[in-house]
């Protein structure tokens, strides 16, 4: 039988799909904040049962004929789906006609490659500088600081700030304050640059060996970024629903929406703030995948 992979982030682990379970505390947690937080302080993601419900419940199990592989844990980047999807076919001995499909993640979640090199150390013996760092979280922590607040002990202020002025001048800002300014423009061209980076180099080499498909991210910020890939477009999986095909979950939230629909927990409970997808949602995904596979 061949073997199926799916890789990507809390939407292909399935986060929030315990909260339909007719049980407590998932009934009463419908009208709280509801996300990984506090869904991991219930169970600790280890409750069979739970685990049990959302195996059943996600888009991979709409799919049969085939050996089938999940990630194994929630949450994912671009970093991690290469990662994991290496070590899960190398340990289960995946072979060329097996396939691997991987939901794309967030752009702007995965570390951002410069052409900079920042002064960090990075355990490796014979590199004392990386090419990559995290300007969102740079940028929080600098502007937490300048705004007064609680910087936490474990954060590098100098090292912060070292980054910001090297991004800065390399991107064409004379200082950090200017560069700031344009950070909608400047995480536009990050996340451009890092979702091409995403395909010809993450994913490369998994799909010079397997059949890989990939489904268009969630989120308009990662649409955007996306939709300016034309690489993805020959091996997208495409999401059908009410007789119509889109090429992202971004697409199919709005699609669904418009017939009056839910893709996401938080419109059917707008209380959890879970912004994962629904039942019925993971339902359009799975035989989305199914129908594709089956020509």
């Amino acid at each position: 039988m061949r073997k199926i992979l799916f890789i990507g982030d809390s939407f292909t682990w399935g986060e929030g799909l315990e909260l339909y379970m007719d049980k407590e505390p998932f009934i009463s947690m419908r009208n709280f904040p509801a996300g990984d937080t506090e869904l991991r302080s219930v169970s600790n993601y280890k409750d069979s049962e739970v685990e049990e419900w959302r195996v059943s419940k996600r888009f991979s199990n709409y799919i049969d004929g085939f050996e089938k592989y999940v990630q194994k844990t929630n949450g994912g980047s671009f970093q991690s789906v290469s990662r994991d999807a290496t070590q899960i076919v190398y340990e289960n001995g995946f072979q060329t006609d097996d396939i691997v499909i991987i939901q794309i993640p967030p752009a702007d979640r995965s570390y951002f490659h410069s052409n900079v090199f920042f002064q960090t150390d990075t355990g490796f013996p014979y590199y004392d500088n990386i090419l990559r760092m995290s300007p969102q979280t740079d940028l929080h922590w600098y502007l937490t600081q300048k705004e007064g607040g609680d910087v936490h002990s474990h954060v590098n202020m100098v090292e912060v700030v070292s980054n910001l002025k090297a991004l800065s001048k390399v991107m064409g800002y004379k200082d950090i304050d200017s560069y700031v300014k344009d950070l909608n423009i400047v995480l536009d061209k990050l996340s451009y640059r890092n979702t091409k980076l995403f395909f010809y180099s993450y994913c490369w080499d998994l799909m010079q060996r397997f059949n890989v498909y990939f489904i268009g991210p969630w989120g308009k910020e990662n649409y955007e970024s996306f939709s300016k890939c034309d690489e993805f477009k020959d091996k997208l999986i495409p999401m059908v629903y009410n007789g119509k095909q889109y090429d992202s979950l971004e697409k199919l939230d709005e699609g669904m929406a418009d017939n009056n629909e839910v893709f996401e927990i938080a419109k059917e409970f707008p209380k959890t703030n879970n912004n994962h997808p629904t039942p019925y949602a993971h339902k359009i995904i799975g035989e989305s995948i199914k129908k594709y596979l089956n020509g």
